[in-house]
């Protein structure tokens, strides 16, 4: 992190809030490429796992110029291995279920993470949601529902099972979730490696599980602007930007990738939402989006 603090120690916050919005914008075309790769679940959950691995540890190593020997110590622990755990439980869930149903419909699942991790937070920061973030899980549930219930209405979308592609959605969310608690919890512990390794075990699985005639069958772009550049520089990104700003307003800001995601889509390859889908999702939104307004503006001044 030594080559941010040099520029940005003036300005933390700002340089927070930019990071986490380059971030979001790099990732929102990343549902689109995946559907122009054709590929089939496991050669794509290869491909991404391990390009987008291989270049996380590049980033850390040779850009961020960490404390090699610190952070990979941290690494090999069970904090470590919990983060490798939940990143690699992200990666391959999040591959299954884009290819599964709807991007609409795993982005309004993927966009109840702040939920997860206020349970999560429950736990392990011993942190009381009070009735309202409580009244903010069940609203966010019935807006995921709504969405679910009109899934097979989706124009253009894969034929697979909506209710499998919400779980796929609520798995990713609760990886990230996860991950993200963890570095609030711990803010020695070596993030970034640990989700290059958990990528790379994601894409090991991937590949093993591949037939050798679908794993090239692909365009190469699609290939290396998923894994070389919109995973690994977003993710970079959205897992630095915690340490300069507060970790509701990453959630905020990643909010933006469950609207302008399904666009892309929609103008890539013409895969539409229904408007009950899209009401659903509006519903997801503006519930998330007060919840964390309501808790930064409670908590501010403590954290």
């Amino acid at each position: 992190m030594h080559l941010f603090d040099q520029y940005f120690k003036k300005y933390p916050k700002q340089l927070g809030i930019f990071l986490s919005i380059i971030g979001v914008l790099i990732l929102t075309p990343d549902t689109m490429v995946m559907r122009f790769s054709n590929l089939e679940q496991w050669p794509l959950m290869g491909w991404r796992g391990v390009l987008m691995g291989v270049t996380l540890l590049i980033i850390w190593r040779f850009i961020l110029n960490p404390c090699v020997e610190k952070e990979l110590r941290s690494l090999l622990s069970w904090k470590g291995f919990v983060v490798i755990f939940s990143f690699a439980i992200n990666s391959i869930f999040f591959t299954l279920g884009i290819l599964e149903t709807s991007v609409m419909l795993i982005l309004t699942a993927l966009a109840t993470m702040p939920v997860f991790a206020a349970v999560l937070s429950s736990f392990m920061l011993k942190e009381a949601q009070g009735w309202l973030g409580w009244l903010t899980i069940i609203a966010s549930m019935v807006g995921v529902s709504i969405v679910v219930s009109d899934g097979n209405n989706a124009i253009g979308q894969p034929t697979g099972s909506i209710i499998l592609g919400a779980i796929y959605g609520g798995m990713t969310a609760f990886g990230l979730a996860l991950t993200f608690t963890m570095a609030r919890k711990y803010p020695d512990l070596a993030v970034l490696p640990a989700g290059a390794v958990g990528a790379l075990i994601s894409g090991i699985i991937g590949f093993a599980l591949s037939s050798v005639d679908g794993v090239f069958n692909a365009p190469i772009w699609t290939i290396f602007s998923m894994g070389v550049i919109i995973l690994p520089l977003s993710f970079t990104c959205l897992i630095i930007a915690p340490r300069y700003t507060t970790s509701a307003i990453v959630s905020l800001i990643m909010l933006l990738e469950m609207v302008i995601g399904p666009f892309w889509v929609w103008i890539g390859i013409g895969e539409r939402p229904s408007i009950t889908m899209i009401c659903g999702s509006i519903i997801v939104f503006v519930v998330i989006a007060f919840h964390i307004f309501r808790t930064q503006f409670s908590y501010s001044e403590k954290t």
